[in-house]
């Protein structure tokens, strides 16, 4: 029996038959295959039994097993799962362009893939492969694992992304990425930004009249004014002005100069005559005009002379119809008290003040020339001597001339000096219109205001004891002194404004002129006083204005305040002695907004370092007098704004008299022997501060000067 070559039994031995030669058979073209084992089963598999071991590996949502072992789970893993996120996240707007029937996808635990062998990387350079995408996965036939619906997702192509080879594994924190960048909001203040945040709800106030806040900058309400050619009133005649008074029912304004003449002029807009041109002229006095006051109905006008008198003109007339004489030196400040035409207050520079009553007439006298008629000599019925000397050292010395620089009240031309020891009243002003029995007076010596009543008795022989005095600013206590040039009081009477010879504007509140039990300020006029034994203590400033154009040069410089009426807001405008009134607007949510912010910005820079129990602000040089060498030393203890506006290149020399007129416009005075009229014009401030000095359009013109960003925000 023979068998093929190719395949001998098992076991056979190959017998040969003699004579036969064996043909070597050709080598196979591929291994054999392995011989198939006895012991493998032909039986199917069937899935693995779940188990409570194995039921969170199949039953666990895939998002929180992820985010569980978010911080163990391999390089390829966290990858696969980013590209997921990002394409579920785009699952929705796919599914809205294009329509496809959902498919099964199933994937495969991301811990199981850490088991695989890895393959090593050769270069750091190579592109890697993408991993499969949710629809070219292949679906596990394993009943165990149960599908779940997906969007269809974009097909992921190769990835080329360089993967260094010996980059640190890091761990991924659950919560990175997850919390917002906090928006930090943008600080500034300019108009459209308010109207911007007010109308998403910031920036509201609630107020007794509604919504504190009106989107209005500070400069919005000083940067319109301005003033042309016309607005120039020019006098050689008469002298330096020394005073200026408005009408309270008409538009007229009276200017009253050092030969003691007064002009009237018309700066209404209106007006048949030009600005230049004068209305009347008249000389009631020998001497120069210090101040002058209209009555309630303009019939009447009281005057303040060099000539130790003040006079009541019948404005009708133009004749001195009373005089008021009696002092020693001259006249500084007449007022009429609020509500009666009959009663007035004057104060001297002999340092007293005197209390009048026109109906108490006395013997009828002749005027002096230039005016020869006849009038009526006026009785004091209330003298106060030296008001605001120093009786606690025993005796009346002024603050010598060392200690108080230039700061003394010397007379001018024509003015009869006064006596050694007199301290000057250089301020006086009624309080208000329901407290017309008291009065206020301040002092060439301090800033002490003291507060009087015109119905007690004052003894010519003793001092003259006030119902009580303001504290003086920490800075003028520890140092020096300054005096008080000007008082006035605000459209509410709630605050009261003092301008002083260190340049700076300090407001007091009215209602804390006495502190502590003050019947004083709530008795009605009808009642008697009670003697004045004390002298009370009052709280002093609580804030400043200051302005570095705003220099109190000397006592002849003067403050006005326009209260509000219309649409045009209170104004306090101040005199300086750099040629340019300077406008403070006192409307206190401005000053609160700026203290506010600055507490921010202190709180941020401190960061919780230790902040001193008083704060102190910084004191500028306070130029053109010869007080600068103190500026140094004064320390302030009480918030200062500088958020003035000077109406610049109107006036040449100093500025001393201000008033209002009865339209809101201003009208100043200068020693350059012109009155200058501003008004109010937004087109036209601003043109002429955006024009340049090319093509004459500034000349003889004034503006108000802001910052250089406020017009950039109108275009």
């Amino acid at each position: 029996m023979s068998y093929p070559l190719s395949d001998p039994p098992y076991g056979a031995a190959m017998a040969m038959p003699p004579g036969y030669m064996a043909i070597p058979s050709p080598p196979p073209s591929s291994p054999p295959p392995a011989p198939e084992s006895r012991t493998t089963s032909r039986k199917l598999k069937k899935p693995p039994p779940i188990t409570p071991k194995r039921f969170n590996r199949f039953f666990t949502p895939r998002t929180v097993s992820t985010r569980a072992n978010s911080g163990s789970t391999c390089r390829a893993g966290r990858q696969l799962r980013d590209i997921t996120q990002n394409g579920a996240n785009r699952g929705s707007q796919l599914s809205r362009n294009h329509v496809k029937p959902e498919r099964t996808v199933l994937f495969e635990s991301t811990t199981e893939q850490e088991n695989l062998p890895a393959t090593p990387d050769l270069s750091s350079g190579r592109k890697r492969k993408g991993f499969l995408s949710p629809e070219s996965s292949p679906i596990q036939p394993s009943p165990s694992k149960r599908a779940r619906s997906y969007s269809p997702l974009p097909t992921i192509t190769d990835v080329d992304e360089e993967v260094p080879s010996n980059e640190p594994e890091r761990s991924v924190h659950p919560l990175e990425n997850t919390l917002p960048i906090p928006i930090k909001k943008v600080r500034t203040s300019t108009p459209s930004f308010r109207v911007l945040d007010r109308s998403f709800g910031g920036l509201r106030g609630l107020g007794r009249s509604g919504v504190i806040d009106h989107c209005t900058d500070w400069q919005s309400q000083t940067a319109n004014f301005y003033s042309n050619p016309t607005d120039s009133h020019t006098f050689h005649k008469y002298g330096l002005p020394f005073s200026a008074a408005s009408c309270k029912t008409n538009s007229l304004i009276a200017i009253g100069f050092e030969e003691g003449n007064i002009r009237l002029i018309d700066p209404s807009r209106n007006a048949a005559a030009s600005f230049s041109i004068p209305f009347l002229d008249f000389a009631p006095h020998p001497n120069a005009v210090m101040d002058m006051e209209f009555s309630h109905d303009d019939l009447s006008l009281a005057t303040a002379s060099g000539d130790q008198s003040a006079r009541v003109i019948d404005m009708r007339t133009q004749q001195v119809k009373y005089i008021l004489s009696g002092h020693r030196t001259s006249v500084k400040q007449v007022r009429y008290q609020p509500g009666n035409d009959q009663i007035l207050a004057t104060s001297s520079r002999d340092g007293s003040v005197r209390l009048w009553d026109l109906r108490y007439q006395g013997a009828a006298i002749v005027v002096d020339p230039p005016q020869a008629n006849t009038a009526t000599r006026a009785t004091s019925f209330a003298n106060i001597p030296a008001a605001h000397a120093d009786w606690a050292s025993g005796s009346m010395l002024r603050p010598t001339v060392g200690s108080m620089g230039d700061s003394r009240d010397a007379p001018r031309k024509g003015e009869p000096p006064s006596r050694r020891g007199d301290v000057s009243v250089t301020a006086l002003s009624f309080l208000s219109a329901e407290r017309e029995h008291l009065f206020l007076t301040a002092s060439e010596a301090s800033t002490c205001v003291k507060l009087w009543d015109i119905r007690s008795r004052y003894s010519r022989q003793g001092p003259a004891v006030p119902i009580a005095s303001t504290q003086q600013p920490d800075s003028h206590s520890t140092h020096r002194h300054f005096g008080v040039t000007s008082i006035v009081i605000g459209g509410d009477s709630s605050r009261l404004y003092a301008l002083s010879r260190d340049s700076t504007v300090y407001a007091y509140s009215t209602n804390h002129l006495v502190l502590g039990h003050a019947p004083e300020l709530s008795r009605p006029a009808s009642q008697k006083p009670p003697s004045m034994n004390e002298n009370k203590s009052g709280l002093g400033p609580l804030y400043g204005f200051r302005h570095p154009k705003c220099h109190t040069t000397s006592f002849y410089v003067k403050a006005a305040l326009r209260p509000a009426s219309g649409d045009k807001p209170e104004m306090l405008a101040v005199a300086s002695g750099d040629g340019c009134p300077v406008l403070f607007p006192t409307d206190e949510t401005f000053l609160k907004r700026k203290q506010a912010q600055q507490d921010r910005e202190d709180v941020e820079h401190t960061n919780h370092q230790a902040m001193p129990a008083t704060p102190t602000f910084a004191r500028p040089g306070l130029n053109g007098t010869r007080s600068s060498r103190f500026a140094s030393r004064l320390i302030d203890t009480i918030p200062i704004y500088e958020h003035g506006t000077a109406l610049v290149r109107g006036h040449e020399r100093e500025v001393s008299g201000l008033t209002w007129t009865y339209e809101g416009d201003l009208v100043s005075t200068s020693d350059d022997y012109n009155a200058r009229r501003w008004r109010e014009d937004q087109q036209e401030a601003r043109k002429l501060r955006m024009a340049g000095e090319e093509g004459g359009i500034r000349w003889n013109c004034g503006w108000a000067e802001v910052d250089e960003s406020f017009d950039d925000e109108d275009e």
